[in-house]
């Protein structure tokens, strides 16, 4: 199921502190009648739910749907002009080729059928080269794309590039669309393979899928060529067109190539060519961005992976470092300092194999009166000596935090974690076991410890719920009283979802919780919608049990 995010919750959220942690707490108040939300995507396991909004699932995930309206607002639609690129590999586009559809159809029909599903490894039939990679196999999508490496679900599009995922992707038309599923259409996805070597190639067909929640039938297909070309083709579209993404991504989204984002520009009888470019001298450095916190007169070492991305044979990268602060190059080891290996005035990294790698220590020296406050930028430019012009410039980011803690969930182990920071130091604490994998994570400071709050997701036996959840910490983030639950749902009857807790602590040293609770009935698909409060000792103990604040008795439907 995906819910609405309440976008005035965090207003009142604001408000409903300040009032809870007052003596005598507040009064519940009179409900109005909501507006309507309207009905919206309706899957099996997710419920039928408001449009217009991010929507989340059982297990947590928030996801914006393609048809709805961002809250931080869209990227602006990017269409296409008569020819494209080149992106920093250097492939480039061309929409003026010539139309020449291959009916794939009397190929394989993958199997794939509803909404955000993906194939298992398909084999292409030749050793494929995409930007620095070369792949036997892809993985095909629902929702208009080709993956390599592994599959992707993803059905919100997105611009390109963009790390995020889905990444290492060719997108002949992404958008959440579906095959063969509910009413919507009696599509399929087929492949193909043909041509003989050098002269190969395979070709994807979408054929008669549409969007999900729209009966107007789709028709596309991809063609790879042995070569490492891209032909995208559109045999017959027809609805909404400018809700898609039209375009390939490297394996890590910092470089692609996007012909349209959310724009007009495909038609009937159009293909579009994506050319591989020829042997180049490259540069690939991720990631480009790496920051820590630090203290006064310490020394930050930080790992910089350098790749041979180029297709020219052995290069030797030269080293320019811009920095404030003092810094120093070294060998993978830490110990052994960069030399100009080949004579040229500059340090460098010695020859690297085409496609090899190499891999830099680059130490910051934080000076001894750095205070809190104080930050550093260290520009590290990587340039080749193949191609001068060829260069990345990863940025190195330090600096003297002031105190702070935030928590989080580590999706390394699953365990609500607590970061606590100093100028002086650093630690990272675990309020739970591992796997524990809580949601929505809230905390505030008290006087000498911390009020963490979550909710955690449960099964009854018949319905989902989830619950609010804390446990509080002292100062060094250790256990002061153990994992307890503010609200329980174990006699639910209808999906009972309390979401989004916020918590701020009095000058009394009392704690305020307020959350909203999300109520649906898959019996007859209402649901309803309240804000609720609590009020805990300095202690943890429930002064006030939860309280509904709203009172809003409508159930919406849809």
């Amino acid at each position: 199921m995906k819910a609405r995010i309440f976008i005035m919750f965090n207003l009142v959220v604001c408000v409903a502190l300040l009032l809870a942690v007052l003596p005598g707490g507040i009064r519940p108040t009179a409900a109005q009648e909501p507006e309507p939300p309207c009905p919206n995507k309706s899957l099996s396991g997710y419920s039928l739910l408001p449009d217009s909004g991010p929507r989340r699932a059982p297990d947590g995930t928030w996801c914006m749907p393609a048809d709805a309206a961002s809250p931080v607002g869209p990227s602006a639609p990017m269409a296409p002009q008569a020819t494209g690129g080149p992106d920093d590999f250097g492939y480039t586009w061309d929409d003026s080729v010539a139309f020449n559809w291959i009916d794939a159809t009397t190929g394989t029909n993958t199997g794939l059928q509803g909404d955000d599903e993906y194939t298992d490894a398909i084999d292409i039939g030749f050793d494929f080269k995409f930007y620095e990679n070369t792949y036997s196999q892809l993985y095909i999508t629902t929702n208009g794309l080709i993956t390599f490496g592994e599959g992707a679900y993803h059905y919100s599009n997105q611009s390109i590039p963009n790390p995020a995922p889905a990444n290492n992707f060719i997108a002949p038309f992404w958008d959440d669309l579906c095959v063969n599923y509910a009413d919507y259409n009696t599509g399929a996805v087929y492949y193909r393979r043909g041509g003989s070597a050098p002269n190969r190639y395979f070709v994807v067909e979408w054929h008669e899928v549409s969007r999900l929640g729209s009966t107007d039938l789709l028709t596309f297909e991809v063609v790879l060529y042995e070569n490492g070309d891209i032909v995208m083709q559109y045999l017959s579209l027809s609805g909404y067109l400018t809700s898609a993404t039209v375009g390939i991504e490297d394996d890590v989204g910092i470089d692609g190539l996007q012909y349209l984002y959310n724009a007009s520009g495909l038609e009937n009888n159009k293909a579009v060519r994506f050319y591989r470019p020829g042997p180049l001298a490259r540069v690939k450095v991720w990631p480009l961005h790496l920051g820590r916190f630090t203290h006064a007169g310490e020394v930050l070492s930080f790992q910089v992976l350098i790749r041979n991305t180029g297709e020219l044979g052995s290069d030797t990268y030269d080293l320019f470092v811009s920095s404030p602060w003092s810094v120093g190059l070294y060998a993978a080891d830490g110990t052994t300092p960069l030399t100009d290996t080949d004579s040229d005035g500059t340090v460098d990294t010695g020859p690297v194999a085409q496609g090899g790698s190499a891999t830099i220590v680059v130490k910051v020296t934080i000076p001894g009166t750095a205070s809190v406050g104080d930050d550093n930028s260290a520009a590290i430019t990587v340039r080749s000596s193949l191609n001068t012009s060829k260069s990345k410039t990863p940025t190195l980011q330090t600096a003297v935090p002031a105190p702070f803690a935030q928590v989080y969930r580590d999706d390394a182990d699953g365990a609500m974690s607590l970061y606590l920071v100093q100028p002086a130091a650093q630690a990272v604490k675990k309020a739970t076991s591992d796997w524990y994998y809580g949601y929505d994570m809230a905390v505030a400071e008290m006087p000498d410890s911390f009020a963490y709050f979550w909710n955690d997701y449960h099964w009854t036996g018949s319905v989902g719920t989830y619950e609010i959840e804390y446990t509080l910490l002292d100062r060094y983030g250790q256990t002061m009283r153990g994992v307890s639950k503010l609200t329980s749902h174990s006699g639910a009857t209808v999906s009972t979802y309390d979401y989004d807790p916020a918590v701020a602590v009095a000058p009394n040293g009392r704690i305020g919780v307020v959350w909203y609770r999300y109520l649906y009935n898959s019996s007859d698909y209402t649901w309803n919608y309240n804000i609720y409060y609590a009020i805990l000792d300095a202690s943890g103990n429930v002064v006030v049990p939860p309280t509904n604040l709203t009172n809003n008795p409508f159930w919406g439907s849809g």
